[in-house]
């Protein structure tokens, strides 16, 4: 089911204690696999500043979500703002449930405040935890969470981390959090992006339940086995976003390491950088760094585990020949350029933000030019309309960017391409 791959240079100069390893995870696009059994939750933010246009495109939009549903689904649909309500569920999708919730949301009006813990806190407890189930979150709204302390709203995001619940944040129009969209989405292996205009809410709704659909493996793990001496400093996901990861030891093996990877669709890839600390060996013999394997349950049945094969292995030697030592692995090189990418770009638009325009230039420019480089043709186009390249190749801000523009740049700082 799943390929692992591990990249780096296999040299490292006499003395060298550390090193970074990219190792890529796919499954196989024509794996005979079904789709895992899914939870949807939708949540709607029906605080006051929802209503009109925005509250009547995001009942819409449930129901379009909630009439494409099948019985295999178990649903719930939650209203928020200073409380949460549930509108209808939990439940599976039959005809007349369908036919009933697409009514209850009709009946939701816009009122009062932003609590956005409550609507997480509700679905988790009515959802419970079901690691064989891929739970997922649609979420919606409009502005910051003000009527609650930030910690609350984290508390909740961890609780829907720790019960395999995913987040799938949006944003619609320029008003909310950029912070607390994408903390929902990356603590949880979900995803966070910008609907501009209500009249979009629809179609944005659609296509990420089209995507949620096609999950089929559920609640994966990355096992990462050393030997003694070597230890692991961090990963971090680098495709498709850049997402720190946490660990966690192995309490049946101490020389493993576990890194909760959330959930894949068959033909999916994502590639994570490792960092790790290693002994010092005398030159001339290889030896074993790192042996991943992977766990997972595949379409709601038992649990599966998959070992790397040696294409996956990390295995290093010491060399007095610098040639081999200092040459830099292509995948490495790439994805480091991108995590530089990003930081540029975070930079800049606190720059922007801060009024300081000639910093904001030096600093977007850079950015524009590592992503035209590299590839990353959705970032270059963003960028694009920041700042302009003019005919001399200096770069200049675009005084025309409007506030969509710099949130959708904002939302999407961390998306990387792949190695071409």
């Amino acid at each position: 089911m799943f390929t692992i791959n591990a990249y780096h240079n296999p040299y490292l100069r006499v003395g060298q204690n550390a090193m970074q390893v990219i190792l890529s995870l796919g499954v196989d696009a024509a794996a005979q696999v079904g789709r895992a059994p899914l939870a949807l939750g939708i949540a709607l933010d029906r605080s006051g500043s929802m209503e009109g246009p925005k509250m009547r495109a995001a009942r819409d939009g449930a129901v379009r979500v909630v009439q494409s549903l099948d019985e295999s689904i178990m649903f719930m649909v939650v209203v928020f703002n200073d409380n949460a309500r549930v509108v209808f569920g939990p439940a599976p999708g039959t005809a007349e449930n369908k036919r009933q919730a697409a009514a209850a949301i009709q009946t939701v009006q816009a009122a009062n405040g932003t609590r956005m813990s409550t609507a997480l806190n509700t679905i988790i407890d009515k959802f419970g935890q079901d690691r064989a189930r891929a739970t997922k979150i649609l979420f919606l709204t409009d502005g910051r969470n003000e009527t609650e302390h930030r910690s609350q709203l984290d508390r909740a995001v961890e609780r829907c981390r720790a019960a395999n619940i995913s987040i799938n944040a949006w944003g619609v129009g320029t008003d909310w959090d950029v912070a607390e969209l994408r903390h929902m989405a990356e603590a949880t292996y979900g995803t966070a992006d910008i609907i501009p205009t209500p009249q979009q809410i629809s179609t944005a709704f659609a296509e990420s339940f089209n995507q949620i659909r096609k999950t089929a493996l559920t609640n994966v793990r990355l096992s990462l086995w050393s030997p003694v001496g070597v230890s692991l400093k961090s990963i971090a996901q680098v495709y498709p976003t850049i997402v720190p990861l946490g660990m966690e030891t192995d309490p049946a093996n101490p020389r493993q390491q576990i890194i909760s990877l959330g959930s894949f669709a068959a033909g999916e890839q994502r590639d994570y950088l490792v960092d790790l600390n290693v002994p010092v060996y005398a030159p001339g013999q290889q030896f074993l760094m790192l042996r991943p394997a992977v766990k997972y349950y595949s379409a709601g049945t038992t649990e599966v585990e998959e070992k790397s094969t040696r294409d996956g292995w990390v295995f290093v030697q010491w060399t007095e020949n610098m040639a081999l030592a200092s040459q830099i692995e292509q995948h490495i090189a790439h994805y480091t350029n991108q995590e530089e990418l990003a930081q540029y770009i975070r930079e800049g638009q606190d720059a922007l933000a801060a009024g300081d325009s000639a910093r904001a230039t030096r600093l977007l420019g850079q950015a524009l030019d590592i992503s035209q480089r590299s590839g990353n043709e959705r970032i270059t186009r963003l960028l694009s309309e920041i700042v302009q390249r003019n005919p001399d190749g200096t770069v200049c801000l675009n005084q025309r960017a409007d506030a969509v523009a710099r949130k959708t740049l904002a939302i999407n700082v961390g998306h990387t391409t792949k190695l071409k």
